[in-house]
């Protein structure tokens, strides 16, 4: 059930029209972002499989409590920004496997969006730790 869930959902995404065109693989996203800075505003991402690097803690900002750590993905260091406010406090340790869909921001580099969106405007993030999914 879980799996056909994600593909449901990444075939949504890839059918939404979002800047890209579809959701790709964190490497493709930053070179995309890199060679297309004026039409793109963000790529959105999956990753099947990645490890923590880094742990960077909680933050507040105006869009609510933050949780940032470093992933390792296909052998490139990837920020990931979660609003905690939505999925809970995830708790992440260095080493531990990821898996994630969310939204590569061209601007600044960072993954964020790997939550749902409590508005409805947005497509649908995750992350998976330790077999429990935070969206």
């Amino acid at each position: 059930m879980k799996r056909a869930l994600s593909s449901a959902l990444l075939g949504a995404l890839a059918l939404s029209g979002c800047a890209s065109g579809g959701v790709m693989n964190a490497s493709d996203a930053s070179n995309a972002c890199a060679s297309n800075r004026s039409s793109y505003h963000h790529v959105e991402v999956y990753i099947p499989r990645a490890s923590v690097t880094r742990v960077l803690g909680m933050r507040d900002s105006r869009s609510g409590e933050h949780e940032g750590f470093l992933i390792e993905a296909s052998g490139n260091v990837y920020k990931v920004e979660d609003n905690a406010d939505i999925t809970g406090p995830i708790p992440l340790r260095r080493g531990d496997t990821v898996s994630l869909l969310g939204q590569f921001e061209c601007n600044d580099n960072v993954i964020h969006w790997t939550h749902h969106d409590p508005r409805g405007r947005h497509p649908a993030g995750y992350i998976e730790v330790n077999g429990t999914r935070y969206q």
